[in-house]
C-alpha cells in the first residue's frame, strides 16, 4: 500500500498550526505569529449538534476562536425557530452555509452569520454534502444523490446511485459516493458495498467500485479517496481501503479498522471504536501518512483521550467530538501535532464542525 499511494499523493502541502493555552480548556485561540500556525482572530467556528432521533432538537453551536466565547442555540437565537430533527451535516462554501436536516427533508441555507436565506426542499432525507465548481451536492438516502445551484438554491438535477449513499468526496471532475445499504442490513439484500463514482461535467454515474461492505464515509486525499467500510459488525470487520486514480481498491494494511477518518495536512487522522460482549468500548486513536506509510498510534498526544464521537477537520485543526447520546457534547480540537488547543462544551450529539473564514 506505501509504495501505491506514494505515487498518488504528489501535491505538497503547507498548514500552520496554533499555540494554546496551559490549560488548553476553552481558551481563546491565541494568534501567534512567531509559530507555524497563526490564526486571524476573526476566525469563527460553527458545531452542528444533531440531537435525538425524531426529537426536534437539533442545534448550532458557535463559537468565536478570538474570545472563546461560545454560544449555543445560535440558529434558534438568529431566526426564531430551531433547526428540526437530525441535522446531519454542514457545509461551508462561498458566502454561505448549507445544512442537511434529514428528519426533515430539508437543507436549510444560511449566511454566515446562520441567518436563514431558504429552506430547500427535498425528496428524500439528505444525509452528506460536498461542493465543487459552484454547484453543491447532497446524497438522498433513498439512492440518489442531487446537485444544488447555488445561485437560484435550488435542485436542479438528480442521479442515481447505490442503495442508502452516505458520504460523498470531489476528486478532480469526479464525486465519489459510499453506497452503505444500511436500510437492508437485516434483509436477504444485505448491506450495499459500492462507491459509486459520478462524472461530474455530465452529471452521470460512470461505474460502481466493489468495497468492503457497508461503505459509509468517503474522504478525499492526494488523487483518490479514502473510503472506510463498517463491515456487518458480525464476521466481516470494518476495513479502510484507498480507491486510487485508476479505481483500484488496496486495503490499507498499516492502519486497516479505523472507522472515523478525516484528512488534513496530507495526513489522515481518525480512530478505531470496538465494543465487547459488555458493551465495554475499546478506543484506538491513530493517524496515517500515506506517502511515508507510517502509522502514529495514538496520535494525540495528551494523557486524556476523549470518547469519541465523530472526528473532522476544520481550518488547520482536527476536531473529536464526544457525545454519550444523553447529555450535551464536547468538542476536542487538536492541532496537527495532536496537542490540545481547546475544548469547547457544544449540543447533543456534535456530528460537524467547520470554520467561517
Amino acid at each position: 500500500m506505501k509504495q501505491n499511494l506514494k505515487s498518488a499523493f504528489v501535491v505538497m502541502f503547507s498548514f500552520l498550526s496554533f499555540a494554546c493555552s496551559p490549560d488548553g480548556n476553552n481558551d481563546p485561540l491565541i494568534p501567534d505569529t512567531g509559530s507555524k500556525d497563526s490564526v486571524a482572530v476573526s476566525e469563527i467556528y460553527y458545531v452542528l449538534n444533531s440531537g435525538d432521533w425524531k426529537s426536534n432538537n437539533s442545534s448550532l453551536t458557535r463559537y468565536d476562536a478570538a474570545s472563546g466565547e461560545t454560544e449555543q442555540f445560535f440558529f434558534e437565537t438568529k431566526n426564531a425557530r430551531g433547526l428540526g430533527n437530525t441535522a446531519n451535516d454542514v457545509l461551508v462554501y462561498g458566502s454561505k452555509m448549507y445544512i442537511a436536516v434529514a428528519g426533515e427533508s430539508t437543507i436549510e441555507v444560511t449566511d454566515l452569520e446562520a441567518k436563514s436565506i431558504k429552506q430547500i426542499e427535498c425528496e428524500a432525507q439528505p444525509r452528506y454534502l460536498a461542493a465543487s465548481g459552484g454547484d453543491v451536492y447532497v446524497s438522498y438516502y433513498d439512492g440518489y444523490v442531487a446537485r444544488l445551484d447555488t445561485a437560484t438554491l435550488s435542485v436542479e438535477a438528480k442521479v442515481k446511485v447505490g442503495r442508502n449513499p452516505e458520504q460523498l468526496a470531489v476528486v478532480g471532475n469526479r464525486l465519489y459516493v459510499a453506497n452503505s445499504g444500511g436500510m437492508d442490513w437485516d434483509t436477504e439484500l444485505g448491506y450495499d458495498n459500492t462507491v459509486s463514482v459520478i462524472d461530474i461535467p455530465s452529471f452521470c454515474e460512470i461505474k460502481k467500485v466493489d468495497v468492503v461492505l457497508n461503505p459509509s464515509v468517503v474522504v478525499a486525499l492526494g488523487e483518490g479517496v479514502f473510503v472506510a467500510s463498517y463491515g456487518n459488525y458480525a464476521d466481516v470487520p470494518s476495513t479502510l481501503q484507498y480507491i486510487g486514480a485508476d479505481d483500484v481498491v488496496s486495503v490499507v494494511n498499516e492502519c486497516s479498522n479505523m472507522t472515523e477518518i478525516c484528512a488534513n495536512s496530507g495526513v489522515l487522522y481518525g480512530f478505531f471504536s470496538q465494543y465487547d460482549e459488555n458493551w465495554n468500548a475499546t478506543i484506538t486513536y491513530m493517524s496515517y501518512n500515506p506517502v511515508a506509510g507510517t502509522v502514529d498510534s495514538p496520535w494525540i498526544k495528551e494523557k486524556e483521550l476523549p470518547a469519541p464521537y465523530k472526528v473532522c477537520s476544520a481550518g488547520n485543526f482536527v476536531c473529536v467530538t464526544s457525545s454519550d447520546y444523553v447529555n450535551d457534547g464536547d468538542v476536542y480540537i487538536y492541532d496537527t501535532d495532536g496537542m490540545l488547543v481547546t475544548k469547547i462544551a457544544v449540543g447533543l450529539n456534535p456530528v460537524k464542525v467547520v470554520k467561517v473564514n
